[in-house]
């Protein structure tokens, strides 16, 4: 049994733990694959800091915020002068070491964010289209290229949810559960989780969206309207 989004005609199993098998007409069904064609009429591609900025500045306000007063304050402790910071937990602590440590830390902070948004960003592929239909990575997953023929497309547009998101429903209500976020870790996780996909749902309407910050949302409209060439709606800004 094969699913019709296996992109290899193997064994797939989804949310519901069920199995399908694929139509015939391969060019008119819906798959994931692990990239997108290099090839495409319209490509997206995302810049590491319009990303940051667009996308998730509130993680980089927060990061250059505690992130630099570590910094600037570790600074200042291991290259001061010798002496003692006292701490109502561990007592009398050498500034020099309490300097480094906090120098390091905040070091951290300011590299950790860029570095795993330059991971999750690959090679920085949002979103592209030709005329068979459109290719986009849902919420930027690493490992999932979603392809959805224009028919199987019931309506494309551009709204704000952390920043600007291309938006691809899917007339096939299947294909939005293979994207949910999924609950992990400890019940307070799963309980957050469960509202960000509830939140998500209710302001774009699918879980088929991508970021497209620092690109023109007009254009890539345009663009995506004559790819589909009225086979499915394409909003206006």
């Amino acid at each position: 049994m094969s699913h019709p989004l296996s992109p290899s005609g193997g064994d797939w199993t989804g949310v519901s733990g069920q199995s399908w098998t694929a139509p015939a007409a391969a060019s008119d069904v819906a798959t994931i694959r692990p990239a997108a064609p290099a090839q495409l009429s319209v490509r997206v591609t995302l810049s590491l800091w319009a990303y940051l900025v667009g996308n998730r500045r509130s993680e980089l306000v927060l990061a250059l915020i505690s992130g630099g007063f570590l910094t600037v304050t570790g600074g200042v402790l291991a290259t001061g002068p010798a002496g003692t910071v006292h701490s109502q937990r561990y007592g009398e602590v050498d500034g020099h070491l309490l300097g480094w440590s906090s120098l390091a830390i905040g070091l951290f902070l300011l590299a950790y964010l860029p570095f795993s948004v330059r991971r999750q960003l690959g090679d920085g592929f949002a979103a592209g289209a030709d005329h068979h239909g459109v290719y986009l990575r849902p919420h930027l997953d690493k490992s999932r290229v979603l392809f959805l023929p224009w028919s199987r497309v019931e309506m494309v547009s551009v709204r704000r949810w952390h920043g600007p998101q291309l938006v691809i429903k899917p007339r096939d209500p299947g294909i939005e559960r293979q994207f949910d976020l999924v609950p992990r870790g400890r019940l307070q996780d799963r309980a957050g989780t469960a509202l960000a996909q509830r939140r998500r749902i209710k302001r774009l309407g699918t879980n088929i969206h991508a970021p497209i910050a620092g690109q023109d949302a007009a254009e890539i409209l345009n663009a995506l309207r004559y790819q589909a060439a009225g086979r499915a709606p394409v909003e206006s800004m």
